[in-house]
Parts: structure tokens; C-alpha cells; sequence
């Protein structure tokens, strides 16, 4: 929405639910101005909480949510958190509308990278109240703390919770094979070689599979017939895919498009791992039946693969009776492979933000730490605390909850440990200026990638550095697009 949409925001428009309140949504109304409720006892601060913007507003997280509202309030902080809860689909419309006039929320989240897109100058940076308040930051890790650094330097966020990127790999597959686990420790090597990509695609050789069980490496192998993959990349762009080799951005300091070396390197290596080497596979392949329609890993099919936790829940599921419908029994993860020397994670990472026009940094910043600590809030919104006495018990959390369909396995949650101390940074879902045409532009390089055999690489990343180039700089693109 551009700033003259904003301006003819009513207040009739969109219904949201309140603390204290019921009430609906309809996605296709108008955004609408937050009621703001006035429920707070005489002589307290009141700090609005705006939720929706990411995850929180699914039921079991609006039931925590309102649980620890209701005991926050009546704990005599003298700080009194009136919740709102919008809708997704409005939730972004409602904050730009309610900061546009002059209303916005103290605390919104949690929010992840992708969410914050299009608000890069409305969070208040935090250095001042973590100074005053004499809070000790050095629980956090730096290279965490520096995720939510932004370009010029404000701290807008604090470490909670997190998604670290990892490799995932079917232990059956291995074991049919005969070959060794794969590498859980950053700077381990794999079977006495160094673990890189180079090597993942040695390792990832040996377990492509043809209908007549030749491997891809093997004299006469069928390519037009595979019917098992030593990789894939499910769950990704471009960006996402090339940042597990290094971290980057599209854009240098004039503001015109440029492609990272390393990710010119990462999606050369992808392409020739469909259309050369064959062993991973390609558009056609992934939706098929074959791969389980694009839920590749789940298919029982694909050896290796970049994820994240939250898709754990998606390797295998229970059906009616709750019995296993899984295609293996036995998976694990290892840490990502490196790539000139280095490691580099995808992450995702929610935190909570205050706005800079909020009339209360400090009654603000107090709630916000009291929100990120609670224990029920953290299980209900998922991901990996950024605690390490949390963490523990969140890995038996995950055990727990996978044991009826994948029972006896084993998980190294460490490898998890070891990937946050390697986020891409910036990460994945950074903002790019004309953000919803450049990720068009790059969302069609991508499948292109993925579909056509043949390609020129060296002109296919030209032609996508001028596409952005044109992009970032049309004069009619709305900012935080």
C-alpha cells in the first residue's frame, strides 16, 4: 500500500481481536486502525502488543498469549500490556495504517527477517534502554546479537528464537549403501575428506540411483531414469539456496544490483548437479509423484537435503489409526559443508521490536523482556530457544513428539548448537528495494534453474544482474514492496 492508500484508512474498516475481547476477521475488508483498549487500572503504563505481523496468532499461541497477559497485569509491575491480535492477511496493512497516524503499538512481534520487510525504519534501536537497564547481553552470542544489527548500526532485536540451516540425510539410504555418517561438528571431515560442497556431491554420487540400480557414477547409468536422488534443495530460492554457501546481498553501496561471487559459484554448482551430474533433480522431477509431489524428503527418495526444524514435522506423519506413514525409519542431521573455508547457515530468527514513537521505551523494553522469557510463549510460538538450558529441553521436546513415527532414532541436536554460531548474515529474506518485483525477477531465474537443461550460466547470472539492476531502480516501485 502507498502512503496516499494509508491516508484514506477509516476506522470502520477491519475487525481484530483485543485482549479481553472476541471477535472475527474478514481478509477482504480494509485495514483498520487498532482499537486501543482502556482497560488498564489508574496509575499504570500502558504498552500496546501487536501480534499477527508473524507467527502468534494461531489458537494454542492466542491462548498462551492471553494466559500470560492475564498474569502479567495482575503481577503489580505497574506496567499494563494491552494485547492485540490481528489477523494475517491485515496484519501488515493495520501496522502501517496505525504508524502512519500517529497510533502504532509499542512491542510487535514475534517477527522474523521477512516480516520486518517494509518497517526498516520504524524499530527503535535498543542500545539505550540495554544500557540503562543494566542488562547483561553477554548470554547472547555476537554474530547473534549482530543478526538483528541494522545497516547503520541500531540493535532492533534480541536473539530468541531460532531455525539454523542443516543437512539432512536419510540414515537407511547410508547404511544400504554403506557408507559412513555424515559430519556433526564444523571442521570434521567426512571419510578423510574435507566436508564441502565438492565433497557432498562426491557423497551424493554414490547414492543416485537408476531403475536398474546403477549409480550415477557407474558405466551405462539411466539418467531418464532415477529413481532415487543423492540431494535436493527443497524449501528454497535463490537466496536461500546460495546463502548455505556464504552469506551476501544483491545490492552494493551505490544501490545498483550485484551478484556475490559465492552465489554465482553455488547456483552454477546447483545446475550442474540437475542437468550434468544428475543427482539431483529437476523441476519436472521434484513435483512428481516420484518425489512425493515437492515433498521430497517424505518421498523416502532423496538422500540429502538442505532444512531447518521447521520442517522436521514434514519427513514423515501419522495417519487416522496413528500408525507411521513415514518412507524410512532412520534420519539425522550434519552440519552444512563449506565453501572457500567458511560455514554458512540460513537462519531464520524471530524476535520482538519496539517502535521508535513509542511513548514508553522503558515500560516497553521491560515488557518485551518479560514476554521473551516466558517458557509457555517460547513452546507455543516453536523454534529453537536461543538459551542453551532451554535448548535442552526443547530437543527432548522434539524427540518426544517424533518417537510414535520415527521410533528408536536418534537426532544430533547438537549439530543444531553448532550451526547458530554460523548464520548468513544478512540472511535469506533480507529486504531488497522494490522487494516484491526483485523477488519475482529472482524467483523466475530460479525455476528457470530448476526446469531447462542447457543454459548458458555466465549469461543466465548476466541477464539476472540486469533484471534487478532495472528493478531497484524503477522509479514507480513502492519502498518495503
Amino acid at each position: 500500500m502507498g502512503k496516499k492508500g494509508l491516508e484514506l484508512v477509516t476506522l470502520a474498516a477491519v475487525a481484530v481481536f483485543v485482549f479481553g475481547a472476541c471477535g472475527s476477521s474478514s481478509a477482504t475488508q480494509a485495514p483498520q486502525l487498532s482499537p486501543i483498549p482502556s482497560a488498564a487500572p489508574v496509575g499504570t503504563t500502558v504498552v500496546r502488543w501487536f501480534v499477527g505481523l508473524g507467527k502468534g496468532n494461531d489458537l494454542s499461541a492466542v491462548a498462551a498469549e492471553k494466559l500470560f497477559v492475564r498474569a502479567y497485569n495482575a503481577s503489580g509491575t505497574g506496567i499494563y500490556i494491552n494485547l492485540e491480535i490481528v489477523p494475517s492477511a491485515s496484519a501488515r496493512a493495520t501496522l502501517k495504517a496505525e504508524i502512519a497516524n500517529g497510533v502504532g503499538p509499542d512491542i510487535v512481534g514475534p517477527v522474523g527477517d521477512a516480516d520486518r520487510i517494509g518497517f526498516s525504519d520504524a524499530f527503535m534501536d535498543l542500545t539505550p534502554q540495554i544500557a540503562s537497564s543494566g542488562m547483561d547481553t553477554s548470554r547472547y552470542s555476537s554474530v547473534l546479537m549482530n543478526f538483528f544489527v541494522q545497516p547503520g548500526g541500531a540493535q532492533i532485536g534480541l536473539p530468541y528464537l531460532i531455525n539454523p540451516g542443516f543437512i539432512f540425510y536419510n540414515k537407511d539410504i547410508f547404511t544400504r549403501a554403506g557408507l559412513p555418517d555424515l559430519p556433526t561438528r564444523v571442521g570434521d571431515q567426512w571419510n578423510g575428506q574435507d566436508w564441502t560442497w565438492d565433497t557432498l556431491a562426491t557423497v551424493a554420487a554414490q547414492l543416485t540411483l537408476d531403475k536398474n540400480g546403477k549409480k550415477s557414477t557407474d558405466t551405462g547409468f539411466d539418467p531418464a531414469n532415477i529413481v532415487q536422488y543423492g540431494l535436493d534443495f527443497p524449501w528454497t530460492d535463490a537466496r536461500r539456496m546460495a546463502s548455505s554457501w556464504a552469506a551476501g546481498s544483491l545490492v552494493d553501496p551505490t544501490g545498483a544490483a550485484a551478484i556475490p561471487d559465492a552465489w554465482t559459484a553455488a547456483w552454477s554448482w546447483y545446475y550442474d548437479a540437475i542437468w550434468k551430474n544428475h543427482i539431483a533433480p529437476s523441476s519436472k522431477v521434484f513435483n512428481s509423484a516420484l518425489l512425493n509431489y515437492s515433498s521430497t524428503v517424505s518421498s523416502g527418495r532423496v538422500a540429502m537435503a538442505l532444512s531447518w526444524p521447521w520442517a522436521i514435522g514434514t519427513y514423515g506423519s501419522l495417519d487416522a489409526q496413528g500408525h507411521s506413514t513415514a518412507a524410512f525409519s532412520n534420519w539425522d542431521m550434519a552440519v552444512l559443508p563449506t565453501y572457500n573455508s567458511r560455514t554458512s547457515s540460513p537462519i531464520d530468527a524471530d524476535t520482538f521490536v519496539i517502535l521508535k514513537g513509542t511513548a514508553n521505551p522503558a515500560a516497553a523494553f521491560t515488557a518485551m523482556l518479560a514476554i521473551m522469557a516466558n517458557k509457555n510463549l517460547q513452546a507455543a510460538y516453536g523454534g529453537m530457544p536461543v538459551a542453551t538450558a532451554d535448548q535442552v529441553a526443547w530437543f527432548a521436546g522434539m524427540d518426544s513428539s517424533m518417537a510414535t513415527i520415527f521410533p528408536n532414532n536418534k537426532v544430533s541436536w547438537s549439530v543444531l548448537q553448532e550451526m547458530e554460531n554460523y548464520p548468513s548474515n544478512p540472511g535469506p529474506d533480507a529486504e531488497l528495494p522494490n522487494g516484491t518485483d526483485a523477488n519475482q525477477v529472482l524467483s523466475t531465474f530460479f525455476a528457470r534453474l530448476q526446469g531447462t537443461s542447457g543454459l548458458d550460466m555466465a549469461n543466465e547470472i548476466s541477464n539476472l544482474q540486469s533484471q534487478l539492476n532495472q528493478t531497484f531502480t524503477q522509479a514507480s516501485a513502492s519502498p518495503g514492496n
